[in-house]
């Protein structure tokens, strides 16, 4: 991940689209046999019971619910006292931060800590950034050493069970998501010119063939390992020179809603990656007026829309990163929840206190409050499909 508008009126909210809805479960199938005669009819008022996300939903309180859409940073070496006070507001998941040094030990500490405090309610997802090469935020004693994406690309056949290696060092210390692999493609006339990604070599490939066999096999890997993989940063990086973590009005004005570095993304999707981070630049070839993060053109019309992506749709770094520092920090959840996302990601816990308060005033609106309530239960799903959440 990289270290990563005005706030839309209310009365606008209603014109916004909410996400794709889940796909429906698959029918009962057909008896093979006779049937039996004794048998009583099922009664045609019965109705399926509740999923553990649905009961869970149903008893949480709507500032429990919003809580469940924003994940805060927790130094990975001790809880700091700013992510404990922010963990009593039972966020939705932690991201670690600050990691490079602490054993498996500590992490694993660190995790138990947060689920205790923030979690007893519904458990934390546990997120860390373990991309490879500079990009490793677990990397001290009792993790493996991560080589770049780029190094990783140029053996997609063993890739595979390398990622799954790697997943299962930080699933034993209790991590769930991992922010990565980078479905970028990075243009190569830019090469290491394109600070976000070429410069650190944080890509499969320069091509979309080759970007797409490292993202199939990455995702492929944290699977087997019972890690969520997260494709990012879409709609791509490769097209510009400037990184969102420290430039705002990062603008890409190559890549369309039919572009072949699209393809990685789709890869990825049909692997089985259940999260898509968004970027934060704006593109000019899919919505000229609005950041993709608070684009529903990007996330509901390409995304879900194009690319048929059902799962949970998340932001980059909203905390620190430049290209959001024009936007107070409650608008930086509303809009992206509002234009169709799931998920907001800020390192900075003190960002999750003012971000619910901003998100239960814009639930006012009742077309805004569906949307938001859609996100939680998306989320919620998503945490009872990898087995974090059990009722």
């Amino acid at each position: 991940m990289s270290r990563s508008g005005l706030v839309a009126a209310l009365s606008a909210l209603a014109l916004l689209t909410g996400c794709g809805a889940a796909q429906a479960p698959a029918a009962p199938p057909l008896a093979s046999g006779p049937a039996d005669p004794t048998a009583t009819a099922p009664s045609a008022t019965a109705a399926a019971p509740a999923s553990c996300a649905a009961t869970t939903y149903d008893r949480l309180g709507d500032r429990q619910r919003w809580a469940q859409l924003v994940v805060i940073g927790v130094p990975a070496g001790g809880v700091s006292a700013a992510a404990r006070t922010a963990l009593g507001l039972e966020p939705g998941g932690i991201i670690l931060t600050d990691g490079e040094s602490a054993s498996a030990d500590a992490v694993t500490k660190v995790v138990t800590s947060a689920q205790a405090t923030g979690g007893g309610e519904v458990p934390l997802l546990v997120s860390a950034d373990q991309e490879g090469g500079q990009v490793q935020e677990l990397e001290g004693p009792g993790f493996p050493t991560m080589p770049t994406a780029l190094a990783q690309g140029r053996d997609a056949a063993g890739l595979r069970a390398d990622a799954k290696s790697w997943g299962q060092a930080v699933r034993d210390v209790g991590v769930t998501v991992n922010l990565a692999p980078v479905a970028d493609v990075v243009d190569p006339s830019l090469g290491k010119q394109n600070a976000p990604v070429g410069r650190f070599d944080r890509q499969y490939g320069d091509d979309a063939a080759t970007a797409s066999a490292g993202v199939r096999a990455f995702v492929a890997g944290m699977r087997d390992a019972d890690v969520a993989p997260t494709l990012k940063h879409f709609p791509g990086l490769g097209e510009v020179r400037q990184n969102t973590d420290f430039a705002g009005g990062v603008v890409d004005s190559t890549t369309g809603p039919d572009s072949p570095t699209l393809q990685s993304f789709a890869a990825g999707i049909r692997a089985g990656a259940p999260l898509v981070m968004m970027s934060s630049a704006r593109y000019t070839r899919i919505d000229p007026d609005a950041q993709a993060l608070f684009s529903s053109r990007v996330m509901n019309d390409l995304l879900r829309g194009r690319l048929g992506f059902q799962g949970v749709i998340m932001t980059d770094d909203v905390g620190a990163a430049a290209a959001l520092a024009d936007t107070p920090v409650g608008a930086r959840a509303t809009k992206f929840l509002a234009a169709g996302g799931d998920l907001v990601l800020t390192i900075r816990p003190g960002d999750l206190a003012p971000m619910l308060d901003a998100i239960t005033a814009a639930a006012r609106e009742p077309a805004f409050a569906a949307r938001a309530q859609d996100a939680v239960r998306r989320v919620l799903a998503f945490k009872e499909q990898q087995g974090i959440l059990r009722c």
